[in-house]
């Protein structure tokens, strides 16, 4: 889980690091992201049913799309649309990338992402996700090398 959470700083540029924001460009994402941890949670979780291991311990980061501050959602707007409309339309969340660590009581480390705070309307930004996940495959890949060398 330090790994991941060393990883994620990589999306905060210096100036902005005090407010766990960004605006990603540095890796590559079209979209500015802020970093959220996740708050660490311990399961007891006894003997492991049938041999499968169970989650003893969860941990991750939570990088979440800002509204751009020039274009984006407003940028696409209809001319037809009433004030009622757009104001629902900013409240809309922006997504994001939710990574979490997960060490199962035989020992081991899953790491997965997933989509969060997407609701209806909310724009799939593939483009950001998919640097996003790149950038994470690559973190895993060099934390394994150096961990079995």
């Amino acid at each position: 889980s330090i790994m991941i959470s060393e990883w994620s700083r990589l999306f905060i540029d210096e100036e902005d690091s005090e407010v766990h924001g960004s605006d990603g460009k540095k890796m590559g994402l079209t979209t500015p992201v802020t970093v959220v941890p996740l708050v660490k949670q311990s399961f007891d979780v006894g003997d492991a049913v049938g041999g499968v291991a169970a989650v003893a311990e969860l941990s991750g980061v939570q990088l979440l799309f800002k509204k751009p501050k020039v274009g984006g959602r407003s940028a696409y707007k209809d001319k037809d649309e009433d004030e009622d409309k757009e104001s629902k339309k900013e409240t809309i969340k922006e997504g994001g990338v939710e990574v979490q660590v997960q060490q199962l009581s035989n020992g081991e480390l899953q790491v997965s992402a997933k989509r969060c705070e997407i609701e209806e309307g909310t724009m799939i930004k593939e483009m950001s996700e998919q640097t996003i996940l790149g950038s994470l495959r690559e973190a895993i890949r060099a934390w394994k090398k150096e961990q079995y060398s």
